[in-house]
């Protein structure tokens, strides 16, 4: 071959190259499309859907605390349940001191009840959120039950004095 063939060789084969275009890349295999399972996406959303109206959720405490009330608060009367009648149905709070009187036995003090009934009470009687500790010339300690975790003691002493 002849100096110029050689010389036209090279550009001869820069255009074949250019004429079949870019390389191709080699074929990737497509992978099967599989089902994905959507039934709890599903099961959560339509979950969403009865309590936003208005039904499908309950809440079960088992034994548990309320834990959307606040430790701080006191517990309501009504919740400590049923009153029984008479004495034992009023609380420590509710009474009236009305006086102190020395018996040979010890001192008893005479009280006023929600129903406005007078009644004596001594060291143990049994009130509907405490009992009576002890009494004193003019004055008579209880002990009140306490639902309060943060206090040391499951207790309160509340002192009632005469006026």
């Amino acid at each position: 071959m002849s100096k110029r063939a050689l010389a036209f060789l090279p550009t001869l084969l820069a255009l074949a190259a250019m004429a079949q275009g870019p390389p191709r890349p080699s074929a990737t295999p497509v992978p099967t499309e599989n089902p994905i399972d959507v039934s709890t996406v599903e099961r959560i959303l339509s979950g969403d859907e009865a309590v936003d109206a208005g039904q499908g959720f309950t809440y079960d405490p088992a034994g548990r605390r309320d834990p959307f009330r606040s430790l701080l608060a006191r517990q309501a009367k009504e919740e400590l349940g049923q009153r029984p009648p008479g004495l034992r149905g009023m609380g420590v709070e509710e009474i009236k001191l009305q006086g102190i009187l020395k018996l040979p036995e010890g001192y008893v003090a005479m009280i006023q009840g929600t129903d406005n009934t007078s009644y004596l009470i001594r060291p143990g009687t049994v009130l509907y959120d405490g009992n009576v500790e002890h009494i004193e010339p003019g004055k008579v300690v209880f002990r009140m039950q306490v639902a309060d975790p943060k206090s040391l003691k499951p207790y309160r002493e509340v002192t009632r004095t005469l006026q």
